[in-house]
Protein backbone atom coordinates (compact mmCIF):
# COMPACT_ATOMS: atom_id res chain seq x y z
CA UNK A 1 0.00 0.00 0.00
CA UNK A 2 1.28 3.35 -0.99
CA UNK A 3 1.83 5.67 1.58
CA UNK A 4 0.57 9.39 0.68
CA UNK A 5 3.46 11.53 0.49
CA UNK A 6 3.74 14.58 2.88
CA UNK A 7 3.21 16.76 -0.15
CA UNK A 8 -0.46 15.07 -0.60
CA UNK A 9 -0.75 15.63 3.38
CA UNK A 10 -0.40 19.36 2.95
CA UNK A 11 -2.49 20.07 -0.17
CA UNK A 12 -5.48 17.37 1.85
CA UNK A 13 -5.15 19.76 5.18
CA UNK A 14 -5.16 22.80 2.89
CA UNK A 15 -8.29 21.68 1.49
CA UNK A 16 -9.74 20.41 4.51
CA UNK A 17 -8.77 23.85 6.27
CA UNK A 18 -10.26 26.29 3.40
CA UNK A 19 -13.76 24.02 3.63
CA UNK A 20 -13.71 24.88 6.91
CA UNK A 21 -13.51 28.73 6.84
CA UNK A 22 -15.39 28.53 4.07
CA UNK A 23 -18.51 26.69 6.03
CA UNK A 24 -17.84 28.74 9.39
CA UNK A 25 -17.44 32.37 6.98
CA UNK A 26 -20.37 31.76 4.68
CA UNK A 27 -22.38 29.07 5.79
CA UNK A 28 -22.83 29.92 9.53
CA UNK A 29 -22.85 33.86 9.16
CA UNK A 30 -26.09 33.58 7.68
CA UNK A 31 -27.35 32.55 11.30
CA UNK A 32 -29.85 35.44 12.52
CA UNK A 33 -28.75 36.68 16.30
CA UNK A 34 -32.10 36.58 17.80
CA UNK A 35 -32.70 37.09 21.56
CA UNK A 36 -34.53 33.87 23.17
CA UNK A 37 -37.13 32.57 25.77
CA UNK A 38 -38.62 29.54 27.03
CA UNK A 39 -42.46 27.90 27.62
CA UNK A 40 -42.83 27.55 31.33
CA UNK A 41 -45.69 26.77 33.99
CA UNK A 42 -45.94 29.76 36.44
CA UNK A 43 -48.33 32.21 38.47
CA UNK A 44 -50.43 34.50 35.64
CA UNK A 45 -52.92 37.25 35.85
CA UNK A 46 -54.78 39.27 33.68
CA UNK A 47 -55.49 42.67 34.72
CA UNK A 48 -56.61 46.33 34.06
CA UNK A 49 -53.88 48.74 34.59
CA UNK A 50 -54.74 52.41 35.40
CA UNK A 51 -53.14 55.63 36.87
CA UNK A 52 -55.51 56.16 40.54
CA UNK A 53 -55.61 58.63 43.07
CA UNK A 54 -56.52 58.08 46.84
CA UNK A 55 -59.35 59.99 48.32
CA UNK A 56 -61.41 60.39 52.21
CA UNK A 57 -64.54 58.60 50.81
CA UNK A 58 -67.35 60.90 53.05
CA UNK A 59 -67.20 64.58 51.92
CA UNK A 60 -69.67 66.98 53.17
CA UNK A 61 -69.38 70.72 51.16
CA UNK A 62 -70.84 73.59 53.34
CA UNK A 63 -71.97 76.22 51.57
CA UNK A 64 -73.57 79.75 52.34
CA UNK A 65 -77.27 79.52 53.69
CA UNK A 66 -77.70 83.52 52.61
CA UNK A 67 -76.47 86.06 50.24
CA UNK A 68 -74.65 88.55 52.04
CA UNK A 69 -70.46 89.48 53.37
CA UNK A 70 -68.81 86.62 54.91
CA UNK A 71 -65.84 87.03 57.40
CA UNK A 72 -62.90 85.60 57.08
CA UNK A 73 -62.30 81.54 57.51
CA UNK A 74 -59.20 81.67 59.86
CA UNK A 75 -58.60 77.26 59.68
CA UNK A 76 -56.44 76.23 57.35
CA UNK A 77 -56.84 73.56 54.92
CA UNK A 78 -55.53 70.16 56.77
CA UNK A 79 -57.23 71.58 60.02
CA UNK A 80 -59.27 69.65 62.06
CA UNK A 81 -62.79 70.52 62.84
CA UNK A 82 -65.58 68.95 64.96
CA UNK A 83 -68.88 68.79 64.32
CA UNK A 84 -70.88 71.74 64.59
CA UNK A 85 -67.81 74.37 64.71
CA UNK A 86 -68.80 77.99 63.60
CA UNK A 87 -66.37 77.84 60.13
CA UNK A 88 -67.58 81.88 59.44
CA UNK A 89 -70.07 84.24 59.77
CA UNK A 90 -72.32 86.01 56.96
CA UNK A 91 -73.99 89.07 57.78
CA UNK A 92 -77.02 89.31 55.00
CA UNK A 93 -77.74 91.70 52.30
CA UNK A 94 -79.71 93.42 53.05
CA UNK A 95 -79.28 92.83 56.86
CA UNK A 96 -82.27 91.93 58.94
CA UNK A 97 -83.08 93.64 61.46
CA UNK A 98 -81.37 93.70 64.92
CA UNK A 99 -83.34 91.63 67.62
CA UNK A 100 -83.41 94.33 70.62
CA UNK A 101 -83.61 91.25 72.82
CA UNK A 102 -80.19 89.21 71.66
CA UNK A 103 -76.91 90.51 73.54
CA UNK A 104 -75.05 91.02 70.37
CA UNK A 105 -71.78 89.11 70.32
CA UNK A 106 -68.32 90.46 70.61
CA UNK A 107 -66.97 91.68 67.28
CA UNK A 108 -69.82 90.64 65.57
CA UNK A 109 -73.06 91.81 64.07
CA UNK A 110 -76.17 90.99 66.18
CA UNK A 111 -77.77 89.69 63.16
CA UNK A 112 -74.91 87.79 61.68
CA UNK A 113 -75.82 83.91 60.57
CA UNK A 114 -73.26 81.43 61.72
CA UNK A 115 -72.07 79.02 59.47
CA UNK A 116 -71.65 75.32 61.31
CA UNK A 117 -69.18 72.46 60.13
CA UNK A 118 -71.92 69.69 59.38
CA UNK A 119 -69.78 66.60 60.85
CA UNK A 120 -66.10 65.84 62.69
CA UNK A 121 -63.75 65.95 60.15
CA UNK A 122 -60.69 67.51 58.41
CA UNK A 123 -61.09 70.95 56.76
CA UNK A 124 -59.82 69.41 52.70
CA UNK A 125 -60.48 72.60 50.71
CA UNK A 126 -61.61 76.15 51.29
CA UNK A 127 -63.12 77.84 48.27
CA UNK A 128 -63.48 81.01 49.83
CA UNK A 129 -60.94 82.15 52.32
CA UNK A 130 -61.17 85.91 52.53
CA UNK A 131 -63.93 88.46 53.51
CA UNK A 132 -65.91 89.36 51.01
CA UNK A 133 -69.80 88.68 49.25
CA UNK A 134 -71.21 86.06 48.61
CA UNK A 135 -74.18 84.47 47.29
CA UNK A 136 -76.62 82.02 48.75
CA UNK A 137 -75.70 78.68 48.13
CA UNK A 138 -72.33 79.57 47.13
CA UNK A 139 -69.58 77.03 47.97
CA UNK A 140 -67.20 77.88 50.96
CA UNK A 141 -65.70 74.67 52.38
CA UNK A 142 -65.06 71.12 52.31
CA UNK A 143 -65.00 69.05 55.49
CA UNK A 144 -63.64 65.02 54.56
CA UNK A 145 -63.99 62.44 57.32
CA UNK A 146 -61.10 60.30 56.97
CA UNK A 147 -62.23 57.18 58.79
CA UNK A 148 -62.79 55.57 55.01
CA UNK A 149 -60.33 55.57 52.36
CA UNK A 150 -61.50 55.04 49.12
CA UNK A 151 -59.29 54.65 45.40
CA UNK A 152 -60.69 55.80 42.27
CA UNK A 153 -59.42 55.57 38.60
CA UNK A 154 -60.64 56.36 35.44
CA UNK A 155 -60.64 53.82 32.84
CA UNK A 156 -61.42 53.34 29.27
CA UNK A 157 -65.02 52.41 28.70
CA UNK A 158 -64.32 49.41 26.89
CA UNK A 159 -62.33 47.86 29.70
CA UNK A 160 -65.29 49.42 32.34
CA UNK A 161 -67.47 46.79 30.36
CA UNK A 162 -65.18 43.75 32.34
CA UNK A 163 -65.18 45.26 35.49
CA UNK A 164 -67.62 43.91 38.50
CA UNK A 165 -68.37 44.87 41.69
CA UNK A 166 -66.50 42.79 44.50
CA UNK A 167 -63.16 42.10 42.17
CA UNK A 168 -59.58 42.31 43.33
CA UNK A 169 -57.70 45.58 43.19
CA UNK A 170 -54.05 45.65 43.47
CA UNK A 171 -52.84 49.35 44.79
CA UNK A 172 -49.17 50.06 43.79
CA UNK A 173 -46.68 52.89 43.72
CA UNK A 174 -49.11 54.42 46.52
CA UNK A 175 -45.68 55.66 48.22
CA UNK A 176 -45.13 53.18 50.82
CA UNK A 177 -43.82 49.51 50.48
CA UNK A 178 -45.43 46.39 49.04
CA UNK A 179 -48.99 46.25 46.91
CA UNK A 180 -52.19 47.08 48.93
CA UNK A 181 -55.47 45.38 48.58
CA UNK A 182 -58.52 47.12 47.56
CA UNK A 183 -62.07 45.60 46.21
CA UNK A 184 -64.22 47.47 43.68
CA UNK A 185 -67.14 48.68 45.44
CA UNK A 186 -68.81 50.86 42.22
CA UNK A 187 -68.44 51.42 38.83
CA UNK A 188 -69.99 54.75 37.83
CA UNK A 189 -73.23 54.29 35.38
CA UNK A 190 -71.80 57.19 33.27
CA UNK A 191 -69.05 57.89 31.02
CA UNK A 192 -66.91 61.21 30.35
CA UNK A 193 -64.77 62.23 27.83
CA UNK A 194 -61.21 62.74 28.62
CA UNK A 195 -58.35 64.16 26.38
CA UNK A 196 -55.34 61.41 26.60
CA UNK A 197 -51.48 62.43 26.55
CA UNK A 198 -51.94 61.76 22.54
CA UNK A 199 -54.15 64.25 22.21
CA UNK A 200 -57.15 61.55 21.39
CA UNK A 201 -60.65 62.14 23.21
CA UNK A 202 -61.57 58.56 24.92
CA UNK A 203 -64.58 57.88 27.11
CA UNK A 204 -63.84 57.06 30.65
CA UNK A 205 -65.39 55.30 33.36
CA UNK A 206 -64.41 56.25 37.51
CA UNK A 207 -64.13 52.95 39.15
CA UNK A 208 -64.34 52.96 43.05
CA UNK A 209 -61.96 50.47 45.33
CA UNK A 210 -62.13 50.58 48.84
CA UNK A 211 -58.97 49.07 50.84
CA UNK A 212 -59.17 46.27 52.79
CA UNK A 213 -56.35 47.74 54.93
CA UNK A 214 -56.14 51.20 54.67
CA UNK A 215 -52.74 52.78 54.89
CA UNK A 216 -52.30 55.00 57.61
CA UNK A 217 -49.66 57.26 55.95
CA UNK A 218 -51.81 58.13 52.99
CA UNK A 219 -54.23 61.40 52.58
CA UNK A 220 -56.58 62.98 50.42
CA UNK A 221 -56.32 63.48 46.34
CA UNK A 222 -52.61 60.66 46.66
CA UNK A 223 -51.11 59.25 43.21
CA UNK A 224 -51.92 55.47 43.40
CA UNK A 225 -51.62 53.26 40.66
CA UNK A 226 -54.32 50.47 40.50
CA UNK A 227 -54.59 46.88 38.72
CA UNK A 228 -58.45 45.24 38.53
CA UNK A 229 -57.69 41.75 38.58
CA UNK A 230 -59.85 40.06 35.49
CA UNK A 231 -58.64 36.40 36.02
CA UNK A 232 -55.69 34.85 37.64
CA UNK A 233 -53.97 31.45 37.78
CA UNK A 234 -51.38 29.46 39.74
CA UNK A 235 -49.62 27.06 37.25
CA UNK A 236 -50.40 28.12 34.00
CA UNK A 237 -49.06 26.76 30.85
CA UNK A 238 -47.57 30.44 29.67
CA UNK A 239 -45.11 31.82 26.69
CA UNK A 240 -43.64 35.54 26.84
CA UNK A 241 -46.08 37.85 25.11
CA UNK A 242 -42.90 39.54 22.87
CA UNK A 243 -42.50 36.01 21.55
CA UNK A 244 -46.14 35.91 19.52
CA UNK A 245 -46.77 37.63 16.34
CA UNK A 246 -49.95 37.28 14.38
CA UNK A 247 -50.24 35.83 10.56
CA UNK A 248 -53.66 36.40 9.62
CA UNK A 249 -56.09 35.11 11.75
CA UNK A 250 -53.51 33.11 13.83
CA UNK A 251 -50.96 33.54 16.39
CA UNK A 252 -47.88 31.89 15.49
CA UNK A 253 -43.84 31.71 17.23
CA UNK A 254 -41.17 30.85 16.24
CA UNK A 255 -39.68 27.46 17.72
CA UNK A 256 -36.03 26.86 18.04
CA UNK A 257 -35.23 23.33 17.29
CA UNK A 258 -31.51 22.80 17.06
CA UNK A 259 -29.93 25.88 15.47
CA UNK A 260 -32.99 26.86 13.24
CA UNK A 261 -36.21 28.63 13.69
CA UNK A 262 -39.51 27.16 12.91
CA UNK A 263 -42.70 28.20 12.72
CA UNK A 264 -45.23 27.23 14.95
CA UNK A 265 -49.29 28.09 15.40
CA UNK A 266 -50.01 28.18 18.50
CA UNK A 267 -53.64 28.90 20.51
CA UNK A 268 -53.69 31.29 23.60
CA UNK A 269 -55.81 32.17 25.84
CA UNK A 270 -56.00 34.98 28.51
CA UNK A 271 -52.60 37.46 28.45
CA UNK A 272 -51.17 39.61 30.58
CA UNK A 273 -48.59 42.42 29.84
CA UNK A 274 -45.88 40.06 29.95
CA UNK A 275 -47.39 36.25 29.17
CA UNK A 276 -50.16 34.43 26.90
CA UNK A 277 -51.75 31.37 28.19
CA UNK A 278 -51.05 28.30 26.04
CA UNK A 279 -54.09 26.49 24.93
CA UNK A 280 -51.96 24.59 22.44
CA UNK A 281 -49.19 24.38 20.41
CA UNK A 282 -46.47 24.30 22.68
CA UNK A 283 -45.16 22.40 25.60
CA UNK A 284 -43.17 23.03 29.08
CA UNK A 285 -39.60 23.51 27.83
CA UNK A 286 -40.03 25.17 24.42
CA UNK A 287 -37.69 27.49 23.32
CA UNK A 288 -38.84 30.21 21.57
CA UNK A 289 -37.28 33.39 19.39
CA UNK A 290 -38.49 37.02 21.32
CA UNK A 291 -38.78 40.09 19.80
CA UNK A 292 -38.35 38.10 15.90
CA UNK A 293 -37.03 40.39 13.77
CA UNK A 294 -38.56 41.29 10.65
CA UNK A 295 -35.79 38.85 7.95
CA UNK A 296 -36.67 35.67 10.11
CA UNK A 297 -38.40 33.33 8.15
CA UNK A 298 -39.11 29.25 8.40
CA UNK A 299 -36.14 27.48 8.70
CA UNK A 300 -33.50 30.32 9.31
CA UNK A 301 -30.36 29.87 11.14
CA UNK A 302 -30.42 31.40 14.59
CA UNK A 303 -27.99 32.05 17.66
CA UNK A 304 -28.57 33.65 20.86
CA UNK A 305 -27.41 37.08 21.64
Amino acid sequence: MKVPGRRTIYIAGGILLLLIVVYFGFVRSDAVTVEMGSVSRGEMMSTIDAEGRVRYHERFIVTAPISGKMYRIQLHEGDRVPKGYVLTRIDPSPPRPTDPTRAPEPNVYAYAYNVYVPENGILTKIFVQSEGMVQAGAQLAEVSKPSQLEVVADILSTDAAKARPHMRVLVENWGGNGTLEAKIRTIEPQAFTKVSSLGVEEQRVNVIADFVSPPSNVGDNYKADIRIVLWEGKDVLRVPMSALFKTGDDWQVFVVSGSKARTRTVQIGQRSTSYAEVVSGLEEGDTVVLYPPKDLTDGSRVKSN
